[in-house]
C-alpha cells in the first residue's frame, strides 16, 4: 500500500499540466465607467446586463469604444420596444431580443432585400382545378410519420435568402416524390443565377429558372460561404425541375401546399414586430405589403401558415414562424408563391 501510494506520488510528480487556452468572454470591462466617460451617466443595470449577455450569446466585438456606445444605445432602444410588443401582444405572440438587436430600424432594412417582382413564365405548370379534400392541417416535417423538410439553415450577413428558400422547396418536392431528402446548395443558386443582385437580393423564379435549365447540385459539394464566389460550373447535377407551379391567392396555396409540398413565399420583413419575433401566431396589420425576404410555407392550421425561414434555430420558434392565414400577411401574396415541379 506504502510503495503503491509512493508510486503515484513520484508518477503525478512526473506529470506536466498544460493550461487551458484562454477564450475570449466577448464581455466588455468596465461597461458603466465607459458609458459614464461617453455621457450615459446612470445607464439602468438591465441594459447593461442584457447587453453583456447578448455580446456572449452571438459573440459579438465592436472595434472602437465609439461603436460600443452606438451599438448600446441601439439595443437598449431594442430592449425596450421587444418589451412594449410582449405588453401589447401578450397571449398572442411573443418576441424577443436576438443576434439584430444592435441593429438600428435603417441597418435592419439593409440587411434584407429588395426582389424585383417576379412575371409569369411559358414553364409555369397549370394546377388541375379538380378540388380534393384537403385536411384542416398539414405539416410536411410530419406527413404519415415521414419528414419531407431539410433542417434550418443560416443565412447570415448576406441577403440571400431567395437562393435558400428556392432550394429548400426543390429539397422537399425530391424527397415527397421518392427521392431522398437531401441539403440542396444554396451557394449554386446565389453564384450563378445571372439575372440576380448576388447577396443584395434575387428573384426565386430566377432561381427556379436556372435549376430548370441547369439543375442544382448538392451542399455537400458546393457548401455555403456566406458570402458570393466564383460560380463553379462542373459539379455535378442532382436535382433538376421540369417548371413550376403558381398560387394564385391563399386559398390556391393552401390547395397546392396541402396536397403538392411546400412553396416560396416573399413577405415584408421590414418590420420589427419579424424581427424580434419568437412565437405564436403573427398577425401584424401595420406591416406594410412589399416583399422585402423569402421563406418556404411548410404546412398550414385552420387560421396559420407554417413558415420556414434562414435565420438559424435560435429565430422564432426554433427556425419557424406562424403568421394569420387568410389576410395577406405581410403581403405574402404580393408576389404568386411558387411550387417547384421535378
Amino acid at each position: 500500500m506504502l510503495w503503491k501510494t509512493g508510486l503515484l506520488v513520484v508518477f503525478l510528480g512526473t506529470l506536466s499540466v498544460k493550461s487551458e487556452p484562454i477564450l475570449p468572454s466577448f464581455r466588455i470591462p468596465n461597461l458603466p465607467l465607459l458609458l459614464q466617460n461617453h455621457n450615459i451617466p446612470n445607464p439602468d443595470v438591465k441594459y447593461i446586463n442584457a447587453f453583456q449577455e447578448f455580446l456572449v450569446k452571438y459573440l459579438k466585438e465592436y472595434k472602437t469604444n465609439e461603436e460600443i456606445i452606438q451599438r448600446f444605445t441601439i439595443f437598449s432602444r431594442n430592449f425596450d420596444l421587444v418589451e412594449r410588443y410582449n405588453l401589447e401582444d401578450a397571449g398572442k405572440v411573443t418576441y424577443e431580443l436576438n443576434e439584430f438587436s444592435d441593429l438600428s430600424d435603417e441597418e435592419w432594412k439593409k440587411f434584407l432585400m429588395t426582389p424585383r417582382p417576379g412575371k409569369p413564365r411559358k414553364t409555369s405548370k397549370a394546377l388541375s382545378k379538380s378540388l380534393e379534400t384537403l385536411p384542416d392541417t398539414v405539416d410536411w416535417r410530419n406527413v404519415n410519420e415521414t419528414n419531407h423538410v431539410t433542417g434550418i439553415k443560416y443565412q447570415g450577413p448576406c441577403g440571400s435568402c431567395w437562393a435558400f428558400a428556392t432550394a429548400a422547396a426543390i429539397e422537399s418536392a425530391v424527397s415527397i416524390n421518392g427521392g431522398g431528402l437531401e441539403n440542396l446548395s444554396s451557394q449554386q443558386l446565389l453564384d450563378c443565377t445571372p439575372i440576380s443582385d448576388k447577396c443584395s437580393g434575387g428573384e426565386p423564379i430566377e432561381a427556379l429558372s436556372f435549376a430548370q435549365t441547369h439543375g442544382i447540385t448538392s451542399a455537400r459539394n458546393y457548401p455555403y460561404y456566406f458570402w458570393t464566389t466564383k460560380c463553379q460550373e462542373t459539379v455535378p447535377t442532382v436535382a433538376r425541375i421540369s417548371g413550376w407551379i403558381e398560387a394564385d391567392g391563399e386559398e390556391e396555396m393552401a390547395r397546392i401546399v396541402g396536397s403538392k409540398g411546400p412553396m416560396i413565399v416573399c413577405a415584408n420583413f421590414a418590420t420589427n414586430k419579424n424581427r424580434f419575433y419568437r412565437g405564436g401566431i403573427a398577425d401584424d396589420p401595420d406591416c406594410g405589403t412589399e416583399p422585402t425576404h423569402a421563406l418556404v410555407v411548410v404546412g398550414y392550421g385552420p387560421d396559420y401558415w407554417i413558415l420556414k425561414n434562414t435565420y438559424s434555430k435560435v429565430w422564432g420558434e426554433r427556425g419557424y414562424m406562424r403568421v394569420r392565414r387568410g389576410v395577406n400577411w405581410c403581403g405574402i401574396n404580393t408576389e404568386k408563391p411558387l411550387l417547384p415541379v421535378l
